[in-house]
């Protein structure tokens, strides 16, 4: 190696004899000097790299591999019934000592003959607490408020609610903690319209846990002909209608065209409907 740069450097430049010396240093220092290293920088991205997949790996072996991993609660509002059965049945646990449920209900009562018709508003509330083996608290009242019903007579005097506290919205009794509506016993026909009418007790009923609420929904669901309208859950032709929270899937209000014994009214009016809400507290009556 060093004959041929001697040979190389003597065809570029003349070399004095006095050079031969320094030209001797300069070639021992060149084929003494040891290779640099190579740079730090490319080290560094290397490293970096290393650590993104071991990054990466662990987030992979982090995220649910299987289908059916725990579903997480929905931050979007429901846009179906089964939508609104996911939420309910992923609702969070309650905080609170109790749930307050409310019910403001319009009820349309007639006069004996049916020519008359007035309707009377309601308050219903349930306490229900959270705890085993506590008592339920209900309390019922007439309001005082009453509004004409469209297309007929006044009965205001004819029908005095004074000794009627309001309708019976659903059907189930519990005195004490742990309540439940029983909704896997309950017998739904399979004609959409009388499906829906078979369901309102539960729908409404403050004891239906929000498990129950979900298979209802699910088993209503069943029927492509019960359909969801923005929140309200009807039929064609159905005498009942629900208006379910996108936000909850809680039963938020409801209509019931069904003739009963205490009003004639003409087909299709509606004899009762009200509104629904909900609330956790740690305060109730005593």
């Amino acid at each position: 190696m060093r004959d041929v740069l001697d040979d190389d450097l003597a065809e570029l430049y003349a070399v004095r004899g006095s050079d031969d010396a320094r030209l001797a240093r300069l070639r021992e220092q060149l084929f003494k000097e040891e290779p640099k290293p190579r740079s730090t920088r490319w080290l560094g991205i290397a490293a970096a790299a290393v650590a993104v997949v071991m990054i990466t790996g662990l987030v992979v072996l982090l995220r649910p591999v299987h289908r059916d991993a725990p579903a997480t609660l929905p931050t979007t509002p429901a846009t179906s019934l089964q939508e609104a059965a996911t939420l309910v049945e992923l609702a969070p646990k309650p905080t609170r000592k109790y749930r307050h449920v409310k019910y403001v209900v319009w009820q349309a009562l007639t006069s004996p003959d049916g020519r008359r018709a007035t309707a009377f508003e309601f308050e219903i509330e349930v306490w229900l607490p959270t705890a085993a083996d506590e008592i339920v608290v209900t309390y019922r009242r007439y309001t005082g408020r009453h509004r004409a019903v469209q297309g007929m007579q006044s009965a205001e005097h004819d029908v005095k609610p004074d000794e009627y506290s309001g309708p019976a919205l659903w059907n189930s009794f519990c005195s004490s903690t742990p309540c439940e509506e029983g909704v896997a016993w309950l017998q739904l026909r399979a004609e959409p319209r009388q499906k829906l009418d078979d369901a309102f007790s539960a729908m409404l009923s403050p004891f239906t846990t929000n498990e129950e609420r979900a298979e209802l929904y699910r088993r209503l669901v069943l029927s492509p002909e019960i359909r969801w309208d923005n929140g309200t859950v009807l039929t064609d032709g159905g005498r009942v209608r629900y208006t379910v929270d996108p936000a909850t899937g809680l039963v938020s209000g409801f209509e019931d065209r069904r003739p009963t014994v205490t009003n004639r009214l003409p087909d299709g009016e509606v004899a009762v409907s009200g509104t629904i809400t909900y609330e956790w507290t740690d305060q109730r009556p005593s």
